[in-house]
């Protein structure tokens, strides 16, 4: 019947259904009787009938030594919303308790939690183009300058990249530029003076750089382009990104 999946979606199970329109039905009627009716036994009955007193849609006549459950008008009905209405304004209240205690410990850390991106290599390139303006703004933000160490085979494998990252407007910006130290190699030395002064590029001595580290503002990303599989991670830490932003400094600074 239509009526019974409505009262299902009104929080009514079978039981509850069969016995409150069994009332609706035959009007008062001794639990024994009402039994019989739904095909429930005494206790059964009793539980569920008394489930749906609590609820305010049927009520127990003790007007005579016997007992007898009635149905009252259907409006009553109107109860279950009432109730369903309390119920959500308590759970609003306790969530947005909740919300203000996890915000105070929240507020109680001193650092972000990091961000990880792992990408893959055939999804490096399109990674680094869509990332150029993302991460030059973020350089912007803190210092200007694009810091980092590099394997020059990153360069060999990314020329357009690097072309492109000096197409852009905020590159233009007079408050940025790059200063990488890198391998001695063949590629680099052809790239000198190209994007100077805007990239500076240092060899840095008795050394061989098997991978590529950028610190750009609060990301820092590394980058494998050595051997294949080529990969690149990208990780958002203010903390990270700021104490490797100072050894890059020095490093920048002792290097001739």
């Amino acid at each position: 019947m239509p009526i019974n999946k409505t009262l299902q979606k009104l929080g009514l199970n079978e039981k509850e259904i069969r016995i409150y329109l069994a009332l609706l039905k035959h009007g008062k009627t001794k639990p024994s009787d009402l039994a019989k009716t739904t095909n429930l036994n005494r206790a059964t009955l009793y539980a569920v009938a008394k489930g749906l007193v609590s609820k305010g849609i049927i009520a127990e006549d003790l007007s005579n030594k016997i007992l007898y459950f009635i149905a009252l008008p259907p409006e009553n009905l109107n109860r279950i919303l009432d109730q369903t209405k309390r119920e959500i304004k308590e759970k609003e209240l306790l969530i947005k308790g909740a919300v203000n205690e996890l915000n105070l410990i929240n507020c109680e850390k001193n650092y972000p939690v990091p961000k990880i991106r792992f990408i893959e290599e055939n999804n490096l390139e399109k990674f680094l183009f869509d990332n150029i303006v993302k991460w030059q703004k973020e350089i912007i933000s803190i210092d200007g300058v694009w810091w980092g160490f590099q394997d020059h085979s990153f360069v060999e494998n990314f020329p357009k990249w690097i072309e492109e990252t000096w197409k852009t407007k905020e590159s233009k910006d007079g408050n940025y530029q790059a200063q990488v130290l890198t391998n001695v190699s063949e590629v680099e030395k052809k790239l000198i003076g190209k994007y100077q002064p805007k990239r500076q590029v240092k060899f840095f001595p008795d050394m061989n750089f098997t991978s590529t580290v950028w610190v750009c503002g609060n990301y820092l990303v590394t980058i494998s382009t050595r051997q294949h599989p080529f990969y690149a991670i990208e990780i958002h830490d203010e903390l990270l990104a700021q104490n490797m932003r100072e050894i890059l400094k020095k490093l920048w600074s002792l290097t001739k």
